[in-house]
């Protein structure tokens, strides 16, 4: 199992996505929520209101889900980053499978 942390410019936008995931199988589910972001781009910091999306999928479908959310993204540049969770309970893990799996 892994996890997909994105930035989104809107809720909508996070939203978007979230439902794409899941309703096509890249992932299990997905959380977001609502932060503030302070970047560098184009030679000036900035900072904005932004959407951090959570997805857990499994390692098959990392690079559709990655192909997937390019498509789906407004920004010129997303954050699209994979994480492989330290410790996972079992039996979420055995359900995010079952959720991803090829169907």
């Amino acid at each position: 199992m892994i996890v997909a942390y994105v930035t989104c410019a809107t809720e909508e936008e996070a939203r978007k996505i979230a439902f794409a995931a899941v309703n096509a199988r890249l992932a299990a589910c997905a959380n977001y929520w609502q932060g503030s972001s302070v970047f560098k781009w184009k030679g000036r910091t900035r900072r904005s209101r932004e959407w951090f999306l959570l997805l857990k999928t499994s390692e098959a479908k990392r690079v559709a889900l990655r192909k997937m959310v390019e498509g789906l993204h407004s920004y010129e540049v997303p954050a699209i980053l994979f994480f492989k969770p330290f410790s996972v309970n079992k039996a979420f893990v055995d359900w995010v499978a079952g959720e991803t799996a090829f169907k």
